[in-house]
C-alpha cells in the first residue's frame, strides 16, 4: 500500500496487500459464457455438468438437448430422468422427472478418456437454442461496442469477457491475461526517477476511471500526487512489458471518497481518472452493483477475487492469481472476533471468506481489488458485477502479514452507486459507457 503503512485494530486488521491459495486448481467450462449450463472438472478426465433450473423459476417441465463435438459418455444424473442418445454418442436429450430441482447434475467424460474439454456444439433448453457455432461467432469484442451513432458518447457492454476467456476459466491458480480484463495494477513512481513499484489493485469501471481503495492513494487526508500513479491493465504479469494486451496510463486525477476515514471500511473508496483505455480482448470494464441493494441478499453467495502480490509462502509474485470466496453474514465474522469486526461491519461494508480452516484468502498486495459476482442476463449469459472493494484483512497477533484464516472486509460499492457514477463519467443506469 502507499507509504507502506499499516493499520492495526485489536487482533488486528491491516490494509490488504495478495492471494493465499491452497488446494487443487478448479476449472470451469461455460459453453457460450452461459449462466444456465456449466461443467466443473472433477478428475483429470471426468466433468460434472450442472444445469441451473433455479434461474428459470417458472419452468415446470424441461427438455435438455445437448450435443458435443466429440463422443461423450454421460451418466449419473442427480434426478430420475429419461435419456436419449443420438448421433453416435455426440448428442443427448435429457428429460428430468418430477419437480425440477434448483440444480440438476450429471457426470460425463470423453469416450476416449482424454483430458480435453467436452466442447459443446449445440445446447437447447425446451427447444430454444442457447449455444451453437453461430452464437459463439457473434460473441466478439466488437459486439460489446454498442455505440450506434459516431457522435454519441462511446458505449460499451460491461462485465463481459472475450469468448476464449468467458468459456474456460480456472481459479486457485495463476490467471491468464484477459481472464479478468477489468483488474489493474496500481504502481507508484519514485518522485525522483522513473522507477515504479507495485502497490494495489483496482477495477476499470469506465474508459476513463479506475476504482480502488481509498487507503491505496492516501495517508489520512493527504492524497498522493496523481502524476506518481501508473495504471497497468491488460496483463497477468505487471512486470512483463511485452505482453500484447498491456496498457499503461498515468493518472490524471484522484478523487477520494468524502466519507473515507483511515480506520474504517465504510467508504474506503477512490476513483483514479486516466485519459482513456482502449477496450480490447484484454481490457474491459466491470459492471457496478446498484442503485438498489440489500446486503442480506449476498449472504452465502460465491464470488470471485483476484490480485497480484504475495502468495501463501509469503513470497512476492508479479503474476495475477484468482480464487473463489464466500460472502458471510456479519454475525459469522463478529462471532469469530468481535474486537476486530465490530467497528468495521455496518450497512456500508461486508465480510467474506471460507473460515479459519480454508487457507484461501487475499493477502498483502490485494487492497483495492474488486469482489465480483456473475449475474445471469436476459441473453442467458453471465455479466460480472462489482460489489465490493477490498479494504481490510485480519492479522494475527505478533505478525504483519494478512492471515488467510481470517475473514476479509470489503467496502460495499452499492450504497455509493451515485457517487461512483458521478465521478467516473458513466452516463447510463444500464452500466454502459
Amino acid at each position: 500500500m502507499f507509504f507502506n503503512f499499516l493499520l492495526c485494530v485489536a487482533l488486528s486488521m491491516l490494509e490488504v496487500e495478495s492471494m493465499a491459495i491452497e488446494g487443487s486448481v478448479l476449472t470451469r467450462y461455460d459453453p457460450c459464457g452461459l449462466g444456465v449450463l456449466q461443467f466443473d472438472k472433477v478428475t483429470a478426465a471426468e466433468w460434472r455438468g450442472v444445469v441451473y433450473f433455479e434461474l428459470y423459476p417458472h419452468l415446470t417441465e424441461v427438455e435438455i438437448d445437448i450435443q458435443f463435438e466429440r463422443q461423450v459418455e454421460l451418466y449419473g444424473s442427480s434426478q430420475n430422468s429419461t435419456m436419449s442418445v443420438r448421433d453416435d454418442w455426440h448428442r443427448f436429450i435429457l428429460r428430468p422427472k418430477g419437480a425440477l430441482p434448483k440444480q440438476y447434475f450429471f457426470l460425463l467424460r470423453l469416450a476416449d478418456n482424454s483430458t480435453q474439454v467436452p466442447t459443446v456444439a449445440n445446447f437447447k433448453l425446451n427447444n430454444v437454442m442457447l449455444c451453437n457455432d453461430a452464437i459463439k461467432a457473434a460473441q466478439t469484442i466488437d459486439s460489446l461496442n454498442v455505440t450506434t451513432n459516431p457522435k454519441e458518447v462511446y458505449k460499451q457492454v460491461c462485465g463481459r469477457r472475450a469468448l476464449e476467456h468467458a468459456e474456460l476459466t480456472s481459479v486457485r491458480t495463476q490467471a491468464l491475461a484477459g481472464d479478468w480484463p477489468w483488474h489493474v495494477a496500481l504502481l507508484k513512481k519514485n518522485p525522483n526517477s522513473d522507477v515504479t513499484r507495485y502497490e494495489c489493485g483496482g477495477s476499470i469501471i469506465s474508459s476513463t476511471a479506475v476504482l480502488t481503495a481509498g487507503h491505496c492513494v492516501s495517508r489520512g487526508d493527504i492524497l498522493i500526487e496523481a502524476r506518481l500513479v501508473v495504471i497497468v491493465a491488460g496483463v497477468n504479469n505487471h512486470t512483463d512489458y511485452n505482453q500484447i494486451g498491456r496498457q499503461a496510463l498515468v493518472a490524471r486525477d484522484i478523487v477520494l471518497h468524502p466519507g473515507y476515514t483511515d480506520p474504517l471500511a465504510t467508504s474506503d473508496l477512490a476513483i483514479i481518472k486516466v485519459h482513456k483505455f482502449k477496450y480490447t480482448a484484454f481490457v474491459q470494464p466491470v459492471c457496478l452493483w446498484g442503485p438498489v441493494y440489500s446486503k442480506e441478499d449476498l449472504y452465502g453467495k460465491q464470488a470471485t477475487v483476484v490480485g497480484f502480490g504475495y502468495t501463501e509462502t509469503n513470497q512476492p509474485s508479479d503474476v495475477l492469481r484468482s480464487a473463489y470466496t464466500m460472502i458471510q453474514n456479519d454475525t459469522t465474522c463478529l462471532s469469530y472476533s468481535p474486537k476486530v469486526y465490530k467497528n468495521l461491519l455496518n450497512e456500508f461494508s461486508f465480510c467474506a471468506g471460507y473460515g479459519p480452516n480454508s487457507g484461501i484468502n487475499p493477502r498483502n498486495g490485494d487492497s483495492g481489488g474488486g469482489l465480483v459476482l456473475g449475474v445471469l442476463q436476459s441473453d442467458h449469459k453471465i455479466s460480472y458485477i462489482l460489489r465490493g472493494v477490498l479494504s481490510k484483512c485480519g492479522v494475527s497477533v505478533g505478525h504483519t502479514e494478512c492471515d488467510p484464516q481470517h475473514y476479509v472486509v470489503y467496502t460495499d460499492v452499492a450504497p455509493h452507486y451515485t457517487w461512483l457514477y458521478h465521478h467516473s463519467g458513466l452516463k447510463y443506469r444500464s452500466n454502459i459507457l
